[in-house]
């Protein structure tokens, strides 16, 4: 298959995942003003719905190991297409929004974006190993993933502020049609693959010290408490930012996003390794992450936004890079799963503390004493990266069987 389809493949399934986002702004204020919740209880809400995410390894263990019609693949993208597509129509159908309707229905659409995801990566990981292509396909996926946000961005705020909840939702639904069109650029082949080869692969990689050391890495880079719930509490309560600009916010991150993406994809492999990358995201991304202590107004929010949108992604795909190499044959999407898995509990957990730290911190020490305090756990947390680079960056093994 050539690279080009491949490509097209992964730029279609993250474009439909990415303009599912175009819901969260307005779920953010709906959670807000319309159900009256505080920090912490949003970032509660919101940690119940992206639940599906930490359960990545579950749903890669579906795609590797239980075929579907002889294929692996390409029938799983027909569920992943169909769960989020009749939960959004759902959600658009209810005549008011109360937290449980809305909290089971919104972890339904993620439960069909998860399984999305798992399949594309594991088509990632299956035809990018054997190509020494991984870290050109990851490229591709998260520059079309933040390219989204530049629609999502203005879109989503726009939205917010000029049409009901429920035909936001109904507009959302008609995105995970374009997961199934995605399938037809790929060719399933048939699944020869049992289930016991895939079992041993997992359990040689458990035993491998790089893959503790780099799923480590990857949980404390990852931990930030400010972004996330925080973040927009802060913008709109203490910065007085509305909905139209936090929504440019996130279109200039996902310009910056784009940039930082392509930069990756052009200088990996050419000027800097992907082991030389991760190195800087800890030695350089520590210190560079004190700047959100200047988070103080609408032109600094915006600077940083871009800032870290573009050095952000082109770190992060560093360490996504590390772990589709780490993967084995037989268990792509199940390895490469759990890799991802330690990105989103590292989120899950540090959004839903910082959520319910700002509570309280903003008690005694202020709005932005609060902040600044979130900010600087997030800071601690990428320095002890330091004592997981090492064994993360080793030299590793061209395949695991």
């Amino acid at each position: 298959m050539s690279s080009d389809r491949l490509a097209l493949f992964f730029a279609v399934n993250y474009f439909a995942q990415g303009m599912l986002g175009i819901v969260f702004e307005p779920l953010s204020y709906l959670l807000k003003d319309g159900l009256g919740l505080s920090a912490g209880e949003s970032a509660g809400f919101v940690a119940w719905i992206t639940a599906p995410f930490l359960a990545k390894p579950l749903f890669g263990l579906l795609t590797d190991m239980v075929p579907w019609g002889g294929h692996r693949r390409m029938p799983h993208i027909a569920l992943a297409s169909a769960v989020p597509a009749v939960a959004l129509l759902g959600l658009a159908c209810l005549p008011d929004y109360r937290y449980w309707p809305l909290l089971a229905l919104m972890t339904a659409v993620n439960t069909g974006v998860v399984l999305s995801d798992v399949v594309c990566d594991g088509v990632m990981v299956e035809r990018g190993k054997a190509t020494r292509t991984t870290g050109f396909y990851q490229a591709v996926q998260i520059a079309t993933l933040y390219a989204t946000l530049v629609l999502t961005g203005i879109g989503g705020g726009w939205l917010t502020a000029h049409v009901p909840m429920r035909w936001i939702f109904g507009l959302a639904a008609a995105f995970p049609a374009l997961i199934l069109v995605s399938s037809f650029f790929v060719h399933d082949l048939p699944s020869t693959r049992p289930a016991g080869q895939a079992v041993g692969a997992l359990s040689a990689l458990l035993k491998e010290r790089t893959f503790w050391a780099l799923s480590l890495l990857i949980l404390f880079w990852n931990f930030n408490p400010f972004l996330g719930t925080a973040q927009f509490y802060y913008q709109t309560g203490a910065l007085g930012l509305g909905p139209k600009f936090i929504g440019l916010l996130s279109t200039l991150g996902g310009v910056a996003g784009v940039a930082g993406a392509a930069c990756y994809g052009r200088l990996e492999g050419r000027v800097w390794s992907a082991q030389a990358i991760a190195r800087g995201a800890v030695w350089i991304g520590a210190p560079l992450s004190l700047l959100y202590l200047f988070y103080r107004g609408p032109v600094s929010a915006a600077l940083l936004t871009v800032f870290f949108g573009g050095v952000g992604v082109f770190f992060r795909l560093s360490l996504m890079d590390l772990a589709a190499r780490s993967c084995p044959s037989y268990a792509e999407a199940t390895a490469f799963a759990a890799f991802m898995a330690v990105f989103n509990v590292s989120a899950y957990a540090s959004n839903t503390l910082g959520g319910k730290l700002y509570d309280s911190l903003a008690v005694s020490f202020g709005t932005y004493g609060a902040a600044s305090s979130l900010m600087l756990i997030g800071t601690a947390c990428t320095l002890l990266c330091a004592f997981f680079i090492p064994a993360a960056t080793a030299s590793r093994r061209p395949d695991a069987t």
